[in-house]
């Protein structure tokens, strides 16, 4: 729960003696913040100390896996691989298969800009060999029938 009318009260007493009082109520609401800072470390120096503590002859010995040993992240662990294996392999070929479709894309699109280059060279070529008067019609058989 936060109390608002203790935060109002040091907001007005702050607002009349800056320097001092800003500093000490900065430091409480750092000390508020971070208080539960010390309860985070208990916890991760003890999940240190039993990863320290772990034997894997001892946690793998039949009678005591089955009767002291917490086996459910074993079990859990043991159950999720295969999908967990199977998200990782689709999420990396995707990945590769998307890098080598750009690829695919950048290669076609400058095969075809060469494609059109050779045409324009080609169609400039035949124009420049037309002669000054144009190129005649072909005709294929009379005009005119007999």
């Amino acid at each position: 729960e936060v109390d608002f009318g203790s935060n109002l009260i040091l907001l007005s007493i702050t607002l009349s003696n800056p320097p001092r009082l800003v500093i000490m109520a900065l430091r409480l609401a750092v000390l508020r913040r971070f208080s539960a800072l010390s309860s985070v470390k208990a916890s991760v120096n003890c999940a240190k100390e039993s990863v320290q503590k772990f034997k894997a002859s001892q946690y793998f010995e039949e009678k005591y896996f089955w009767t002291k040993a917490n086996v459910g992240p074993f079990f859990l662990m043991l159950f999720i691989t295969p999908t967990l294996y199977r998200s990782f392999k689709d999420w990396y070929w995707t990945r590769q298969l998307r890098k080598l479709n750009t690829e695919e894309i950048i290669s076609d699109r400058y095969e075809w800009l060469r494609l059109s280059m050779i045409k324009d060279e080609v169609e400039a070529q035949l124009l420049s060999q037309v002669p000054a008067g144009g190129v005649k019609p072909l005709m294929l058989g009379p005009s005119t029938p007999p």
